[in-house]
């Protein structure tokens, strides 16, 4: 039973970020550098947050036969010269940085094919990309958080328990030493 006039779902006000908050979206652009020496390029880098997209030579969109050029603006505009480690810098380390802390992000590519999103994710042998260079920087930040080995048991029926420090390490022990695992007695 719905207590709402007209059985229309409340709304929260929007919250307002405070200036020290986070935007919560953040949409980048990398320019692909051009792939023959004679393609016409389209885009125009205006400032760093900006791009103006041309028409290509003798292309008309309206009527009157004009092309109205338009712009778009990015939290970032990355130009063709851009290093792998920078875009991962700007880009992800900041979203990689705050999942080891425990918060959710997301990063993914979008774009036509042949855009570059690939070469983005993943690089190339010996540059890598936003993707390898992410994944370092995971597995290189969480041996503290790690849990001592042990810590954790299967408990035989597809789970796990968790044993305390001094049960831990005494499996620790045994295990190392090849000793075989103490006898249970049931009731």
């Amino acid at each position: 039973m719905n207590r709402h006039a007209k059985g229309k779902t409340p709304r929260r006000p929007p919250k307002t970020p405070s200036s020290n908050q986070k935007d919560p979206v953040g949409v980048y652009c990398r320019v692909r550098p051009l792939g023959e020496e004679g393609e016409e390029c389209c885009i125009e880098v205006i400032s760093s947050s900006t791009i103006q997209l041309h028409a290509p030579a003798g292309f008309k969109t309206n009527r009157n036969g004009e092309y109205k050029e338009t712009q778009y603006s990015f939290k970032k505009v990355f130009g063709v010269s851009v290093s792998q480690m920078d875009l991962f810098e700007h880009v992800a380390k900041p979203l990689v940085d705050d999942l080891i802390h425990g918060k959710n992000g997301l990063l993914f590519t979008y774009g036509v094919t042949g855009s570059g999103k690939t070469f983005t994710m993943t690089g190339s042998p010996g540059l890598g990309g936003l993707l390898p260079r992410s994944l370092d920087m995971i597995f290189n930040s969480i041996g503290p958080y790690q849990a001592k080995r042990y810590v954790f048991k299967t408990d035989d029926k597809n789970g796990m328990e968790v044993q305390n420090e001094v049960d831990a390490l005494l499996e620790r022990q045994r295990r190392e030493n090849n000793l075989p695992a103490p006898k249970t007695t049931t009731a």
